[in-house]
C-alpha cells in the first residue's frame, strides 16, 4: 500500500520540480522524458526476451498491456495548460507516423518490424500498432486528465485486450466461446479481469492527483464496461475492425454513459 502511494508521490515531486518551468517548457520536457521512458521501457522487454526469460510473442503481449498505461501514468508530469494534452498526444502520434512509414514502405526498418509484427510482415505495423498509436493519441485529446473515460478506455485496449490474449493462450484450449470457436471462456475473464485492475489501478492514481473524484460506483461502472468490452473482442469481428477500435470504442460510449 505504501509502495503504491509512493508513485504518484514521486511523480508529484518532479511536477512541482518542474512547475517552476514556464508551461510550453515544461510540457516539452514532460514529452521528451515520456518519449524517452518509453524507448527504454520497450527494450528492456526486448532485451528480456532475447535472454530466453519469455518468448517473443509475450513480449510483444505485456509491450501492449503495458505501454499505453505507462504513457498515461506520465501525464501528471505535464502542466495544467489547455495545451498541454496536444504535448502528450504528439508522443504516440509520432510513433504512429514511424509505423506507417515503416509499414508503407517509406523507411527500411527490418528490427522494428520484426519486434511488432506477429508474422513478420511490415504492413502488419499499419494496422494494430497503428490503431493502437490512435487510440492513445485519442484518448488524451479527446478526454486527458479529468475524465475517467479516457482512462477506462485507454486500459481496456491495453489491460483487457492484452491479459485477453496470455490468458486465452495459456488456459483456453477446451473452452471456446459458443459464438466464436477463435476465443474461449478463459480469455474473456481474462479480459475483464485484467482491463477491470488495470483501469481501476489508474483511475484511483488519478484520483491521488486530485483530477478525478473516484468513489465506489466509479468502480462499479469500470466492472460493467470491462464485461461489455469482453464481449465485443470475444466477437466474430476481426474482419471488419480491429480490437483496439472497438474495444475502445465500446468503453468511450459506456463511459460516457455511466460516468456522471
Amino acid at each position: 500500500m505504501c509502495a503504491a502511494r509512493g508513485v504518484p508521490e514521486a511523480i508529484d515531486g518532479v511536477a512541482r520540480a518542474a512547475s517552476a518551468l514556464d508551461a510550453p517548457t515544461r510540457d516539452a520536457c514532460a514529452a521528451a522524458l515520456t518519449t524517452v521512458g518509453a524507448f527504454v521501457w520497450v527494450k528492456a522487454f526486448d532485451a528480456l526476451a532475447k535472454r530466453g526469460v519469455f518468448s517473443s510473442a509475450l513480449s510483444r503481449k505485456l509491450v501492449h498491456i503495458t505501454s499505453g498505461t505507462f504513457y498515461a501514468a506520465t501525464w501528471p508530469l505535464f502542466s495544467a495548460s489547455v495545451d498541454a494534452r496536444w504535448f502528450a498526444a504528439f508522443i504516440p502520434l509520432a510513433q504512429g507516423a514511424r509505423l506507417f512509414a515503416i509499414g508503407s514502405g517509406l523507411i527500411d526498418n527490418a528490427n522494428a518490424v520484426k519486434a511488432v509484427s506477429r508474422e513478420g510482415g511490415r504492413e502488419e505495423l499499419l494496422k494494430g500498432p497503428l490503431y493502437y498509436t490512435v487510440v492513445l493519441a485519442a484518448c488524451a485529446g479527446a478526454y486527458w486528465r479529468t475524465s475517467p473515460v479516457g482512462l477506462v478506455a485507454l486500459t481496456m485496449m491495453c489491460g483487457g485486450d492484452g491479459f485477453a490474449d496470455i490468458i486465452g493462450r495459456r488456459f483456453g484450449s477446451g473452452n471456446p466461446l459458443p459464438w466464436n470457436a477463435q476465443k474461449s471462456f478463459a480469455g474473456s475473464i481474462g479480459f475483464i479481469i485484467g482491463g477491470f485492475v488495470a483501469a481501476s489501478g489508474l483511475l484511483a492514481y488519478f484520483d491521488a492527483f486530485g483530477f478525478i473524484d473516484v468513489v465506489g460506483a466509479t468502480y462499479v461502472s469500470t466492472a460493467v464496461i470491462a464485461c461489455a468490452c469482453a464481449l465485443v473482442e470475444s466477437l466474430p469481428l476481426t474482419d471488419f475492425v480491429d480490437d483496439n477500435f472497438s474495444v475502445a470504442l465500446t468503453a468511450i460510449a459506456l463511459g460516457t454513459l455511466l460516468y456522471v
